[in-house]
């Protein structure tokens, strides 16, 4: 019977030519913050089930190649792509009897498309034609036993208007974040972590020469201050410049305030 690495050879399909995604692009930075530093949730679970078609990227190794050409011609460390090649031959059981035992541990941040993230690049490769061959010899598309994922939640929201109000107005304001209060939940084979975003807004927008406005915020008194300034085009309302006025305390930020 021809062995798998023939099958890829022999028989491109039309997934197979796709480039695999840089893990990386998927948190951008922009203005001195990630998205990475908004994630307020992780979900991580061991020994799952992972339907390979939902797997298109990596972190780094193989990311800009097409899948194919990974396997074919690996740019990283070839020689373990062809190892691991062979042990499916003396194995074809391991992907899918729970022998695999976390040795690709996944990530995404929509639960839907996944990426290869801090273990099994090689082997996430091989899974994937693995599983596709199967697929087309018995009509049945199998899945994956023993993967490790984790899934981030980062708080898009305050993501979309931190960027929004750096990009439009970041001479006179200044955003900093920072993710505080972790709370840890464990139960087999499950940990669920979280965070609360916590910012420091400095406000400069009032001139003059006294002191700068600054405040700490909170991720949803951070979104109403953010879309209150960029409502009005990040100029000061008439009624922003009287509450200037009649609130002393620099420490304190002008804006409509959440219910």
């Amino acid at each position: 019977m021809p062995t798998l690495f023939d099958d890829v050879l022999t028989t491109p399909q039309p997934w197979s030519q796709q480039v695999i995604a840089e893990w990386r692009d998927v948190f951008p930075a922009q203005h001195g913050a990630s998205l990475d530093d908004f994630v307020v949730r992780e979900y991580r679970r061991r020994n799952a089930l992972m339907d390979m078609r939902s797997v298109v990227g990596q972190s780094e190794h193989y990311a800009g190649q097409s899948w194919r050409d990974a396997a074919l011609a690996p740019q990283y460390k070839p020689g373990k792509m062809r190892a691991v090649f062979a042990q499916y031959e003396r194995n074809p059981d391991y992907y899918f009897n729970g022998e695999l035992d976390n040795g690709i541990v996944l990530s995404s941040i929509d639960g839907h498309d996944w990426y290869t993230d801090g273990g099994g690049n090689h082997r996430t490769v091989l899974a994937k034609f693995a599983c596709d061959r199967i697929a087309r010899r018995t009509g049945r598309y199998p899945l994956v036993q023993g993967v490790s994922t984790c899934r981030y939640e980062p708080d898009m929201q305050a993501w979309r208007l931190f960027c929004q109000l750096q990009q439009r107005h970041a001479q006179l304001i200044s955003v900093a974040v920072t993710r505080e209060d972790r709370q840890r939940t464990d139960v087999a084979g499950a940990t669920d972590i979280s965070w609360r975003l916590r910012f420091f807004v400095l406000d400069r927008r009032f001139g003059g020469i006294g002191i700068p406005r600054a405040g700490h915020l909170d991720a949803a008194c951070f979104c109403a201050y953010a879309r209150h300034v960029l409502a009005h085009d990040g100029k000061p309302s008439w009624r922003d410049r009287v509450l200037d006025r009649l609130i002393g305390d620099p420490d304190r930020l002008v804006y409509q305030s959440v219910a």
